[in-house]
C-alpha cells in the first residue's frame, strides 16, 4: 500500500545520530520479525483510534516505527487504511519495508522537522519513543504538525501522574555495557505535557494502561519492560527498577 503522502526517500539512509534518543540498542528489532512481534498494548491504543480508521481516506503515520510491528498489526485488521512508519535508523526502515509490504517506510529523525513529510495524516502515533528525549522541545510540536486539522496525535509510554520530570540513564554491568549509558526510561509529566498542549490551544485526554497478567519480554535482556506489584496493584518496570506508568496520550487537533 502507497501512502498519499510525500515522504522523505529512504534512498537518504545517511541521516547522522542526533544525540537525542537514538539508540544502536534499538537494532535488536532486527531479529524481531514485526508478525512475531505484536505488542500487549496494540489493542490498547488500536480502540482510541477506531474512529479515525473507518473511511476511504483514512490514514495513519507512526513515528519511531522500529520493525514496523505495529503498522503490521493494524494492516492484518485495517487493510484499506493508508499506512506511513518513520524511524530514524536506516538499518529498521529496511527491514520493516521488506516485512510490512502494506505500508510505506521512510527514514526520518522527529526532531529535524526538515526530514519529515510534508503532509499529514488523521491520525499519527508514537509508541514507547517519547521517554528517548530529554525535553519536549521541538518533536513534540513536529508531531502534532504532521496531523490533518480534525485529526489526532497518540503517544503511548510512560507519563508520570505527579507533577515531576524525570530523566533516566541506564547501563548494563559488565562488557554488556561498554557502550556507555542509555536513554530511553525518561518519566515526563502528564503536567508538563498538558503546559504545552495548552500553550497550543489543543485538548487532550490520557488513557491509563493496564497491564495483562504476562508481560512477554526477551529472557537475555534484562532492559525490557515487565510486570510487577507495587501495593497490589499491577505496575510496569524494568531490570534498572524504573516504574513506568503506561498511559495513551490522545491530543486533538
Amino acid at each position: 500500500m502507497i501512502a498519499e503522502h510525500p515522504v522523505p526517500s529512504a534512498a537518504a539512509a545517511t541521516l547522522p545520530a542526533t544525540g537525542d534518543g537514538t539508540r544502536d540498542l534499538d537494532l535488536r528489532y532486527l531479529d524481531r520479525p514485526p508478525a512475531d512481534h505484536h505488542r500487549p498494548y496494540f489493542p490498547f491504543v488500536e480502540r482510541h483510534l477506531r474512529g479515525l480508521l473507518e473511511g476511504p481516506d483514512a490514514s495513519v503515520l507512526d513515528i519511531g516505527c522500529a520493525n514496523g510491528a505495529f503498522l503490521h498489526y493494524l494492516a492484518g485488521r485495517h487493510p484499506h487504511v493508508r499506512l506511513t512508519g518513520l524511524d530514524a535508523l536506516p538499518a529498521l526502515v529496511d527491514h520493516a519495508a521488506r516485512h510490512v509490504p502494506q505500508a510505506s517506510f521512510a527514514v526520518a529523525d522527529v526532531g529535524r522537522r526538515e526530514t519529515l513529510p510534508e503532509g499529514r495524516y488523521r491520525a499519527v502515533t508514537m509508541l514507547t519513543l517519547h521517554s528517548h528525549f530529554d525535553t519536549l522541545d521541538p518533536w513534540l510540536d513536529h508531531v502534532l504538525d504532521l496531523v490533518e486539522p480534525g485529526g489526532t496525535a497518540c503517544l503511548y509510554g510512560a507519563f508520570n501522574p505527579r507533577p515531576v520530570d524525570v530523566l533516566v540513564r541506564l547501563r548494563q554491568a559488565g562488557p554488556a555495557g561498554d557502550g556507555g549509558w542509555l536513554p530511553g526510561w525518561n518519566v515526563h509529566s502528564r503536567a508538563a505535557f498538558a503546559d504545552h498542549l495548552a500553550r497550543r490551544g489543543l485538548r487532550h485526554r490520557f488513557h491509563d494502561y493496564r497491564p495483562p497478567a504476562s508481560v512477554p519480554r526477551a529472557p537475555s535482556d534484562p532492559l525490557s519492560t515487565r510486570r510487577a506489584t507495587l501495593d497490589g496493584e499491577a505496575v510496569l518496570t524494568n531490570g534498572g527498577g524504573v516504574l513506568l506508568p503506561f498511559a495513551l496520550l490522545e491530543v486533538t487537533v
